[in-house]
């Protein structure tokens, strides 16, 4: 009797282990096809909104599974929604079981007010372990550059991410902006590589996007242009096989800038009409006039460029955008800076630097400190530039490379040139100088070069001069701008 009972356990414990390892595989197929599902829907729903939203690939992933293995009707129903792409269900479910989910569920909706609300228990944030490096990237989306640069240093302090993991990975991707404001390319190179590597690993492509979107800025800084289209090419590809028609959209008119960087303005032009065909969004309707406005800007055609300007500050007045109406203030400047209207330049440049300020955009803020500096020297008022420019150097927050700091620095050295202080103003240009070659910057480097050797020359040192100009040369050619090259090419005639 003992025998049949023991052949029935062997065969049902055989059974079990031929059956088992099935079981678990069709359950992981099916959760790993929901999550899957989950973040594709989510992303198609974000398309329609104003701004660009929050998304994370982990956090959809963890919600999924748990309300997979959750039997409830109330965690099915919200399941259901979550594939289809809605995540409000799910936030409303975990609100008083797991209420940091629960708030960062509503985040990919309503990235600022989700922010407003974490803001009131940071210090709870920062220490989390699972969520708190969301913080500083939703501080970031809701364009509170203050609270994202000491919020991520909260963080940093606070919290021990596991290496090679998703958390690890956001961790790098968000270090990798903070290094790109400080101007250190070197170090946002790196951690953005990192960081692609993991996503890649996990087939997170929304945020694998996102970080080769990041890596062409920074190449496109560094001026390694061929780099940079190639990574925007990729996160194009990455939104096509997704049809994700707005990211589409942004990434072709980021392809018109590149083009416009470049100075291949037909190019430009052509993929800034095709951006506006797909994009039926006001907000990026905006953008891509703000850019097109660029276009026209830097060849010149000032009326072409008002025009669009004034679509993109209409567009952007009437929904309220306050970091797109500074922009648009920020261009009209620069358009009638080229008018030779400094005092009106002015006007906007400090109207667009107050704007800056209120939404704590520190870096956009310190360009138009320096823009409204340069209307002063365009003036000949010195002192009033100086002051500005003086302000920009003491400014905190901000490391010792950064470009910002360089500008301020060349921009003293040519007001002492002015003045007829060349000493001073070879020390400041040489200031400027090693700033710029810690960020590798060629467009600061040229210059910097090309002012070097114009103080070497009012000093009577033309052997100097020429070898000045002669570096300054070389950076300009890695440019490929004809016209910086054109400058150079006429300061050397006279030398050679």
């Amino acid at each position: 009797m003992f025998e049949k009972y023991f052949e029935y356990a062997l065969a049902i414990f055989l059974f079990g282990i031929l059956i088992l390892p099935y079981v678990v595989w069709r359950v992981h197929t099916k959760l790993r096809y929901l999550q899957k599902l989950a973040c594709i829907n989510v992303m198609k729903r974000q398309q329609t909104l104003p701004d660009k939203a929050f998304f994370s690939s982990d956090i959809l992933n963890i919600t999924v599974k748990k309300l997979y293995f959750c039997r409830s009707k109330q965690a099915q129903k919200a399941l259901v929604r979550l594939v289809g792409g809605k995540t409000q269900s799910a936030a409303e479910y975990f609100s008083e079981t797991d209420t940091q989910l629960s708030l960062l569920l509503t985040a990919y909706y309503d990235a600022t007010r989700t922010y407003r609300q974490m803001k009131r228990k940071s210090g709870m944030w920062v220490k989390s372990p699972q969520y708190g490096i969301y913080l500083p990237i939703l501080a970031y989306l809701a364009h509170n550059q203050k609270f994202f640069k000491s919020n991520y240093d909260r963080v940093q302090k606070n919290v021990k991410f596991r290496k090679g993991k998703p958390l690890d990975a956001c961790n790098k991707y968000i270090s990798s902006y903070v290094y790109l404001q400080a101007g250190d390319m070197l170090s946002a190179s790196q951690n953005a590589s990192e960081a692609l590597k993991i996503f890649q690993k996990y087939h997170y492509s929304a945020e694998e996007a996102e970080i080769y979107l990041l890596l062409a800025e920074i190449y496109r800084l560094s001026c390694v242009n061929d780099v940079a289209f190639s990574m925007l090419q990729s996160a194009l590809k990455i939104y096509r096989m997704q049809k994700l028609w707005r990211c589409e959209a942004e990434t072709i008119a980021l392809i018109g800038r590149q083009f416009l960087f470049e100075n291949r303005y037909e190019e430009a032009l052509a993929k800034y009409d095709e951006a506006m065909q797909i994009a039926s969004n006001d907000n990026l309707k905006a953008d891509i006039y703000n850019q097109l406005a660029l276009v026209h800007l830097v060849q010149n055609r000032l009326a072409k460029a008002a025009g669009y300007v004034k679509i993109a500050l209409d567009i952007a007045i009437k929904n309220g955008s306050k970091p797109r109406i500074a922009f648009s203030q920020q261009l009209c400047g620069h358009i009638s800076f080229n008018r030779q209207h400094y005092f009106q330049a002015h006007r906007y440049f400090a109207a667009a630097a107050d704007l800056y300020a209120n939404q704590k955009n520190k870096s956009a803020y310190l360009e138009c400190l320096y823009l409204s500096a340069e209307t002063y020297y365009k003036r000949e008022k010195y002192k009033e530039a100086e002051k500005i420019l003086r302000q920009i150097l003491d400014s905190g927050n901000l490391c010792g490379h950064s470009f910002h700091m360089a500008n301020a620095y060349s921009l003293l050295g040519l007001i002492y040139i002015q003045i007829g202080d060349y000493k001073r103003a070879r020390a400041l240009i040489l200031q400027s100088l090693n700033l710029e070659h810690s960020n590798n910057r060629c467009e600061g480097l040229t210059a910097d070069y090309a002012n070097l050797a114009l103080i070497d020359a009012k000093c009577g040192n033309l052997l100097s001069a020429d070898k000045n100009l002669q570096t300054a040369r070389e950076y300009a050619q890695k440019t490929g701008d004809d016209e910086l090259m054109t400058l150079i090419e006429n300061r050397l005639k006279p030398l050679t």
